[in-house]
């Protein structure tokens, strides 16, 4: 009797696990054009999502002696952007964010130039990328050849500065903002709140880092991004096959709880 109640007790425990990948599914769904998948750095993950994201990002690195694009976040794979790009010009509805780990304004021009042929070489469109760097003012030659641009915003954490240092801050924002050299500013979801109100003539960009997209509705701040029509996309996790399970864990389950209760 004892290891019958046990056995209901967990089965109850993990009935709402089993709900959450047809959750993720209706909530991306409902925001097909906003909600793109994060970190989507092998081809294969790309592929393994691509029925259910409509747009992905992916972090890049631009390898001057290989003339080329590799996929990477701090060091280059043998993965080349164009694979991607060969996805997006068989695919023209498609998008893709890619994060530029090292450009700068000394090689900007010749990985300005390098993207421009690839894509041509791909018969993809400059209309079908996000270019986003840390280094704004390499971004705008990118800009100025037709590409949709973001910064992403170096912020140190909100509760590490002071008064002065936030406003200081947020003038830095407002600089970047409005130079003309970016099409959009991007940045971590937990700084919404703190730029939102800000007035400023460029688009929002922000991923939810800890989040999946079945947990979006549930909290005010993310709720408040996905009406927000200056916030034009939110990128969201899931590992997938290519990272690790599949199916979101117990863990995963247990950190939405703590999350939801502190929200």
């Amino acid at each position: 009797m004892k290891r019958r109640l046990v056995a209901a007790f967990l089965l109850v425990l993990c009935l709402p696990l089993l709900t959450i990948p047809l959750c993720n599914d209706q909530v991306v769904g409902h925001y097909i054009d906003k909600i793109w998948l994060h970190r989507t750095n092998t081809i294969e993950k790309l592929h393994e999502f691509e029925g259910k994201y409509k747009n992905f990002e992916c972090d890049v690195l631009f390898v001057s002696e290989l003339n080329d694009f590799r996929i990477g976040h701090d060091t280059p794979s043998s993965e080349s952007l164009g694979l991607y790009l060969d996805y997006l010009g068989r695919n023209p509805e498609r998008e893709l964010w890619i994060d530029l780990k090292n450009l700068t304004e000394a090689n900007c021009r010749r990985a300005e130039s390098l993207l421009t042929a690839m894509l041509t070489h791909a018969g993809a469109y400059k209309e079908q990328l996000i270019v986003e760097s840390r280094n704004w003012k390499a971004l705008r030659l990118f800009t100025e050849q037709g590409y949709y641009t973001s910064c992403y915003l170096d912020i140190p954490r909100l509760d590490e500065m002071s008064d002065d240092e936030r406003t200081q801050r947020l003038d830095s924002v407002q600089q970047v903002a409005r130079s003309g050299a970016v099409s959009a500013v991007s940045f971590p979801a937990s700084y919404y709140v703190f730029l939102r109100d800000l007035d400023f003539p460029v688009d929002m960009l922000t991923w939810e880092h800890r989040r999946w997209a079945w947990q979006l509705p549930f909290f005010s701040r993310s709720r408040a991004i996905l009406k927000d029509d200056r916030v034009k996309v939110v990128l969201v996790k899931e590992k997938g096959h290519y990272r690790v399970d599949r199916w979101p864990s117990i863990s995963i389950f247990a950190d939405f709880l703590v999350e939801f209760f502190a929200n």
